[in-house]
């Protein structure tokens, strides 16, 4: 007998599940644009990813994350002005598998603390992709020019500020998503 999770994923999904899920998608999307105005380089990509992890299928989240990174980059590039050099180029590609991996380690947290409960599986899932994140970056840094104090205390720890307040700010607005339907969790893709 095939699990529930097979069940629904043998079922198409009902109209208004697919219209609730792309709204859901979209308005992460659109809380990227606001963050990537507001924040620039400090885009809190790891609240972003992190609350896709979980809170979408796994296909769900690689979409939201891919377009996430996107809009940040079209926002910096197109309103912004990032420099179009090489290096900006190349640091745009290593935030992006940064991101990528964040949201594989935000997951995979997530899911293994999820009977924890949803702050210690939020929490965890959290400081873990952060984790991944920076540690990431400052291995790009080894090949790709960037600042001394481009991973000092005081900026890790702004870009932990930022995340975690992103991250405060995108789980007050699932909750008043999912008073209206959206941002539900599927079983798994």
């Amino acid at each position: 007998m095939p699990s529930t999770s097979q069940t629904q994923a043998a079922q198409p999904p009902a109209p208004t599940d697919v219209a609730r899920r792309w709204a859901w998608i979209g308005l992460l999307g659109g809380a990227s644009i606001g963050f990537s105005l507001v924040f620039a380089c400090a885009t809190p990509f790891v609240a972003l990813v992190t609350l896709a992890a979980l809170t979408m299928s796994r296909r769900d989240a690689f979409i939201v994350t891919g377009a996430v990174w996107l809009a940040n980059q079209a926002v910096g590039y197109g309103i912004l002005d990032y420099p179009r050099t090489f290096d900006s180029y190349a640091w745009g590609v290593a935030i992006g598998l940064a991101v990528l991996l964040a949201l594989v380690v935000a997951r995979a947290v997530g899911e293994r603390f999820e009977r924890s409960g949803p702050f210690v599986a939020t929490g965890l899932a959290f400081l873990s992709a952060l984790a991944v994140y920076e540690l990431a970056l400052y291995a790009a840094s080894f090949w790709l020019s960037s600042d001394d104090t481009a991973f000092s205390w005081p900026i890790v720890g702004y870009i932990l500020q930022v995340n975690a307040l992103g991250l405060g700010g995108l789980i007050l607005l699932k909750l008043v998503a999912a008073s209206v339907g959206l941002g539900t969790r599927t079983a798994s893709a």
